[in-house]
């Protein structure tokens, strides 16, 4: 460390602890003049959008014993609500300071998941799942408002669920649903003017539960749908490391996703090509988010 001057240091690691949170002040500050214009619009869409997995029909379709496999798909893009920020940072592998960070909506959260399901049958009435499958996520420039992209890897999703028929009669079934799923999407955020990327990760847990029918409108033609709620809980970390004049900074962003709530209602039709083949596509929507969702089952 012999010719390093120590007071031009010490203004660099404290003007680089606060730089990337000016930016989010600045950007706020320039907005506040349009805040009044946007206030009716944000009231009535809501900031809050999280993902919407696959539910198919609300209602038990397995006979006991009968085992089902499928394919699904599901695409969709959100708002984050990133809330109880900390950041801590760390000089050289010595802790530098921590403190606050400021609480964010990350914007335009886009996701698109493939899933295998496996459902079985307990009773006629009764039905269990499991699915695993992987992830693709991208947003652009909401952490730091810096023009960077975040590009995630191929990620691990997990979920599953259980569905029960209260009333059967014949054409007309009305049951019930409750599904959780888990899943964690990490990769680089980086901008073409930044030295170095930061690594992201995100951990999101989610609930739905759904009630509703499902009628037979031919031989092989049904519809179905209802409301649904769904609840979401997780993190968001952000890790940046920057090399300035051969020194080495480390800093930990760390943000919660809030735990938040909402109703929607969801509509779907399946189409039965034989008594073991069938394909389904459905809309889900809430005042948060809209999602479109398509899949194929065999039972065996």
């Amino acid at each position: 460390m012999l010719g390093v001057n120590w007071l031009t240091l010490l203004n660099v690691i404290e003007k680089r602890k606060e730089v990337r949170l000016k930016m989010k002040k600045k950007k706020f500050i320039q907005k506040t003049g349009k805040i009044w214009l946007l206030s009716f619009v944000v009231m009535m869409s809501c900031s809050t959008v999280f993902a919407l997995d696959p539910m198919g029909s609300p209602v038990a379709e397995l006979r006991q014993g009968q085992l089902e496999g499928g394919i699904e798909y599901s695409h969709s893009t959100m708002d984050i609500k990133l809330h109880h920020g900390t950041w801590i940072e760390f000089f050289n592998g010595f802790y530098n300071g921590s403190g606050d960070a400021t609480s964010f909506t990350l914007k335009d959260f886009e996701m698109n998941k493939v899933y295998f399901n496996l459902g079985y049958g307990f009773t006629d009435n009764l039905e269990a799942f499991f699915r695993i499958g992987a992830a693709t996520s991208t947003f652009g420039d909401s952490i730091w408002e810096d023009s960077e992209k975040f590009d995630g890897n191929v990620d691990l999703t997990i979920g599953t669920g259980i569905k029960a028929t209260f009333y059967d009669d014949g054409k007309l079934k009305v049951g019930g649903m409750i599904q959780s799923s888990w899943g964690k999407y990490d990769g680089k955020l980086d901008a073409s003017h930044w030295p170095s990327a930061d690594y992201v990760e995100i951990n999101m847990t989610e609930v739905q539960i759904a009630v509703g029918p499902a009628y037979k409108l031919t031989d092989h033609v049904s519809i179905y749908g209802g409301p649904f709620w769904h609840c979401v809980t997780g993190y968001l970390d952000d890790e940046a490391t920057e090399e300035i004049g051969g020194n080495i900074f480390d800093t930990l962003f760390s943000w919660d996703i809030d735990d938040s709530s909402t109703f929607g209602a969801y509509f779907g039709t399946k189409i039965d090509f034989n008594e073991n083949t069938s394909f389904n596509i459905e809309f889900q929507h809430t005042a948060e988010a809209d999602a479109v969702v398509a899949g194929f089952r065999w039972r065996f």
